[in-house]
């Protein structure tokens, strides 16, 4: 079981400010990490957004764009299942910010826990990050990137065990959730 869950916050519209991710290897949380990024609307920040995640302007005035961190993030992502909990929402903003910055996409097949938890938890009443955490007894800091791509990890594991498949493919199949391509 090998999979990356990702997580953005961002500051307006697709322009991340944070990126979380968390490398699942052999079924562990093995590894999980989070960038701050100086976004392209910069200096403007969106205050909702900023109400929600906390991340302010002046916090990002030093920290690296996008395609400066690239070369960190994409090992993570290339040639991964990942997995982000509204994967529609993450993969946008990926797929518009590598747009952006004319970054080739790499290659990812992707799926989506709230998708996945839905097959799972069918009595659940909300399949949020927030709600599934503390169903799940799941710790974090919610909004912060880095958090939340580990509660991603965890609850998609949990799925995984609740469905008794030893392999993602196996436990994708079974689910009957779809597995997706980034595409340009």
């Amino acid at each position: 079981m090998n999979f990356t869950a990702i997580d953005f916050e961002t500051a307006h519209a697709n322009f991340p400010c944070e990126i979380g991710l968390a490398k699942v290897e052999n079924g562990i949380v093995t590894k999980s990490e989070s960038w701050l990024i100086k976004p392209a609307c910069f200096p403007y920040m969106n205050p909702w957004n900023e109400r929600v995640h906390g991340i302010s302007s002046a916090e990002l005035a030093t920290e690296h764009a996008f395609d400066e961190l690239w070369s960190q993030i994409k090992p993570y992502l290339e040639d991964q299942f990942v997995v982000a909990h509204n994967a529609a929402f993450d993969m946008k903003v990926l797929a518009e910010t590598l747009r952006y910055y004319d970054i080739a996409f790499p290659h990812i097949d992707y799926f989506c826990s709230v998708s996945l938890s839905r097959k799972v938890w069918k009595h659940l009443p909300k399949h949020s990050l927030g709600a599934l955490s503390e169903f799940l007894d799941i710790q974090f800091n919610h909004h912060r990137a880095g958090d939340d791509a580990r509660a991603c990890a965890i609850i998609t594991l949990k799925a995984f065990e609740k469905l008794n498949t030893e392999t993602l493919e196996k436990g994708i199949g079974e689910s009957g959730i779809k597995l997706k391509k980034l595409i340009y």
